[in-house]
């Protein structure tokens, strides 16, 4: 029943105190990718504010369509780069 719940989960947000640490939050993100199929992927973001800062994680449907070059090889995204 876990499974199922867990595939229509597109996001959740955790409230956190000024006190955590970002290397504690490894297994909460590395749980939430490990939980994810290969038809999305995993958006993470931090929004601080004065009093407490907020974990966003969403789940982001990849696109059907792969580009690919004229001899018909596909082209991946490395999204390891991104900035």
């Amino acid at each position: 029943m876990t499974k199922k719940l867990n595939d229509k989960i597109k996001g959740i947000s955790i409230g956190l105190d000024k006190s955590t640490q970002l290397k504690d939050l490894n297994g909460v993100i590395d749980e939430f990718k490990k939980e994810t199929d290969d038809k999305h992927e995993v958006k993470v973001s931090l929004t601080f504010e004065t009093s407490q800062s907020t974990l966003h994680l969403n789940r982001i449907r990849k696109p059907y369509v792969t580009l690919a070059t004229k001899d018909g090889k596909e082209i991946k995204k490395d999204r390891t780069k991104t900035i």
